[in-house]
């Protein structure tokens, strides 16, 4: 009986010294032995404030993870800023201007993530919170003409730059304005949109590579200028555009259309904006939960919180707020851009390659027969030339005449390719390749009937001056002028012939000495032109010089 006593009194002595354990251990969370932590969270401005109200009640839930006492602070920090400074690396965040540095990012869309994703700065695969897809904020009457035709996004270049596509002929073309500044990865996501579609592929992310290709820069540049010649690109933020639009959206307006997320359009309850949901695959702010690298408890604080925001209610939050939370039907998305790719297509923005017209005068005389580095100086010269053919915007006009003496019966210059948009074919022959084909087919001749030919291809240029866009004659020779046509004959031809309201300029490339120098430089300055002297045909200062010129 002893025996079972004592068995009976160590039994139930263990579950008192179990449940004492337990107890304490349960009294050891409860007092956070670890102390306490802040998570902070940088949040973009359009997801802020629902984030702030889920934080607050995340709180009250008192949360502990790995013995701390966790709580929630939520910043509103525009997306561009956390993304440059993770891309300067996350071990040099500058508190004193954004405060603590996160653990959680949730940023406007992935496209912020894809610029700091080889950064180190990012822990586990970011995972969508909320979205809202882009759309252009637009007065009711452009609205309604963009969906009734149909438009796509890449539509929208086209209808930048022809005041006559709405039509509306009252309000000219789109003139979709292009802001960059803070809060402004809308911006971002349309303009990919607009390279995506008008590469033909948008839910396939773009490469540089493909961002930096000829079409792709004709296309930003068409976009960068409106109807009006008016840059559409501006340092403005996006609520800033829109606050101009509201206030001023009739057909006088400076633009007509801003991108936006149908979540900040909704919330400045504009009753004079629509929204305008191109046709094609749809760019989407996802707004993703970024966990950043950091010590254990951050990081598992961060993965808490982001649980608690994707329970029923916390969507519901969400949802309240504008946003989507579910999985959305769309036509296709589009691909978010990459950091280098965003800064390619805005780079052509800022500076875009505007469209000219230009003529090519090019010297075919004997002397252009020369030896230099190997091959000849007209053949060197159809070699630069013909990297400027397949360089130049697709809404470029480019004609191509060759001079010496006598090429077309008695005539001292020849009109190979006649100047014309590059889009516009000779024949059946894409212009492009007309070009490029033509200029190699030319061989030296003769003498070099400079004065005459450079009148009469100035003359044509009047004539067929294009409204908006650098006129030109582009003169490449190598010699002097054996015409009988004086200098002082030719300058004042040439002053008679100007028209103040149709410039065209005579930009001359001299190769090799050339003792009409200061010849070329008076008729040079009479047009407003340019005159550059390369040292031989060879020289890569020729490619640059015909680049600055036609490019």
């Amino acid at each position: 009986m002893i025996t079972i006593a004592v068995l009976v009194a160590a039994v139930f002595g263990w579950f008192q010294l179990r449940d004492r354990i337990s107890d304490q251990g349960v009294e050891a969370a409860d007092k956070c032995v670890e102390g306490s932590a802040v998570l902070t969270v940088a949040a973009d401005p359009d997801i802020s404030g629902p984030v702030e109200q889920l934080a607050a009640r995340f709180d009250a839930t008192a949360p502990v993870v790995r013995d701390h006492c966790v709580t929630v602070q939520v910043r509103a920090t525009a997306s561009d800023a956390v993304r440059t400074a993770l891309s300067a690396g996350i071990d040099t965040w500058d508190a004193g201007a954004l405060g603590p540095r996160p653990g959680l990012w949730i940023p406007q869309s992935s496209a912020d993530v894809e610029a700091v994703t080889d950064r180190g700065a990012v822990d586990g695969t970011p995972r969508s919170l909320a979205s809202s897809p882009v759309v252009l904020a637009a007065p009711t009457a452009v609205a309604d003409a963009v969906n009734a035709a149909g438009s796509s996004w890449a539509d929208l270049v086209r209808l930048q730059r022809d005041p006559q596509a709405l039509g509306l002929s009252e309000w000219g073309g789109l003139r979709l304005a292009v802001p960059t500044g803070s809060d402004t990865g809308a911006t971002t996501l349309a303009v990919a949109a607009i390279a995506a579609g008008v590469r033909g592929d948008p839910t396939e992310a773009l490469t540089v590579e493909q961002a930096s290709s000829r079409e792709l820069v004709s296309a930003m540049s068409e976009l960068a200028v409106t109807d009006t010649g008016a840059a559409a690109l501006s340092t403005s933020t996006t609520y800033d555009a829109l606050a101009i639009l509201e206030n001023a959206p009739g057909p006088d307006a400076p633009f007509h259309a801003v991108p936006v997320t149908e979540q900040q359009l909704a919330s400045t309850d504009s009753s004079t904006l629509t929204a305008v949901r191109p046709q094609g695959a749809t760019p989407i702010a996802d707004h993703p939960a970024v966990v950043l690298s950091g010590d254990e408890t951050s990081t598992r604080a961060a993965a808490a919180f982001v649980d608690f925001i994707r329970q029923p209610e916390g969507a519901q939050t969400l949802r309240d707020a504008g946003f989507g939370v579910d999985e959305a039907e769309y036509n296709g998305v589009v691909a978010p851009p990459s950091g280098p790719v965003s800064d390619a297509l805005l780079a052509v923005l800022r500076n875009p390659v505007l469209p000219r017209r230009a003529t090519v005068l090019l010297d075919v005389s004997e002397s252009m027969g020369t030896t230099e580095g190997g091959a000849t100086r007209l053949q060197n010269t159809v070699r630069a030339l013909n990297e400027q053919f397949q360089r130049v915007p697709d809404a470029t006009e480019l004609g191509l005449w060759s001079f010496s003496e006598d090429l077309d019966r008695a005539l001292p210059y020849r009109i190979d390719v006649p100047t014309g948009p590059m889009t516009v074919p000779i024949g059946t022959t894409p212009r492009r390749a007309a070009l490029d084909s033509t200029a190699a087919s030319l061989t030296p001749a003769t003498g070099s009937f400079t004065y005459a030919s450079v009148l009469v291809a100035y003359l044509d240029a009047v004539a067929g001056y294009v409204p908006g866009r650098d006129n030109s004659v582009v003169l490449i020779t190598d010699g002097p002028d054996d015409s009988s046509l004086s200098e002082e004959e030719l300058l004042a031809d040439l002053t008679s012939a100007a028209d103040p309201a149709r410039p065209v300029a005579v930009n001359i490339v001299r190769i090799g000495d050339n003792p009409d120098a200061s010849s070329f430089a008076d008729i040079a300055a009479r047009t407003g032109g340019t005159v550059d002297a390369v040292p031989t045909s060879d020289s890569p200062d020729l490619i640059d010089r015909l680049g600055k010129l036609l490019y």
